[in-house]
């Protein structure tokens, strides 16, 4: 029960760091092009416009898995972002482990996926073949990143992992060459995740018309952005609390009793998200399906293994 409490104080929150990291992400890509940019709040607006517009379903649609995709994809990334939020304001495991992380956040591109490929619009069937292709591309090695991680330290426990680092006073990605490795993999592996420029094939607006989201629109359109948004912070902290939780090298000063362990995380998030996220998309071009599963299937999925393997070694 108490965890079912804690889930559902986070939820909110979760919401509001979401579109709040959101805004900043484009307020920041703005500047970096020399425009002014929407204001940060932005996100919040689009989202009670979409959610006040008219409710149209396709013609050729599947009307039910259509309409109920767009549900499922925004709790399973809000549910996804919220349990890592909630352990570290718990102090201990809620809601699971790794793998379910994982799993939550891999439910909403698959969703998104369905969901364009049932509207009967050539454009979202081209989304979801794009969308699948760098889905096995990225994920491969983000699992083995993660089972790198279980193989060092015998856990699959997401603050079992946290609490070591704050153990040891060093970053994961810091403490042994197998652990720089999968962290590399791992940060590679975000950009596909996100659908960020160079690695946004599937929803190509000027190829492609926006591919799964073609027909999306109104409250159906506002809960996929809002599904992608909690993605995109759910990853950026999973990453930062895994690898790179800074806490960790400050924790006489940032105590979690105090609440500034979370505040000084989400600074880190954010500052990764912009690097990971808002540059790429900012200074590089679009590549081909091709070229980017050739990168992910060369490089990521070569530093995972390497991760592995140096992991069984004790490195």
């Amino acid at each position: 029960m108490n965890t079912v409490i804690i889930l559902l104080i986070t939820f909110p929150l979760v919401f509001l760091l979401s579109l709040l990291f959101e805004g900043i992400d484009r307020k920041v890509h703005a500047r970096m092009q020399k425009r002014i940019g929407p204001p940060i709040i932005q996100p919040f607006y689009d989202f009670v416009k979409l959610f006040n517009k008219e409710r149209i379903i396709p013609m050729t649609a599947s009307s039910r898995i259509f309409t109920t995709v767009p549900i499922i994809a925004a709790a399973a990334s809000i549910l996804g972002a919220s349990i890592p939020v909630a352990s570290l304001i718990a102090g201990s495991n809620v809601g699971g482990d790794l793998i379910i992380i994982l799993y939550l956040l891999t439910i909403s591109p698959i969703m998104v996926m369905i969901g364009g490929s049932s509207s009967g619009n050539p454009y979202g069937a081209v989304g979801f073949s794009r969308k699948m292709t760098m889905l096995i591309a990225y994920e491969v090695p983000m699992l083995i990143c993660i089972l790198s991680v279980s193989v060092n330290y015998t856990s699959l426990a997401y603050y079992d992992i946290v609490l070591t680092q704050v153990k040891i006073g060093s970053l994961l990605a810091l403490a042994r060459p197998s652990m720089a490795a999968a962290a590399a993999a791992f940060v590679l592996c975000m950009p596909a995740y996100t659908e960020t420029v160079p690695f946004d094939m599937s929803e190509a607006k000027t190829e492609i018309v926006h591919g799964s989201l073609v027909e999306y629109g109104g409250p159906y359109l506002g809960l996929v952005k809002l599904a992608k948004s909690a993605s995109n912070f759910a990853l950026s902290f999973l990453a930062v609390s895994l690898f790179f939780y800074t806490p960790a090298l400050l924790e006489r000063y940032f105590s979690p009793e105090l609440g500034g362990a979370m505040l000084l995380c989400l600074v880190t998030t954010l500052i990764f998200m912009v690097f990971t996220m808002t540059v790429p998309r900012t200074i590089f071009a679009r590549l081909k399906i091709g070229q980017a599963f050739k990168f992910y299937w060369l490089v990521p999925l070569t530093l995972s293994i390497i991760s592995v393997a140096l992991s069984i070694l004790g490195l």
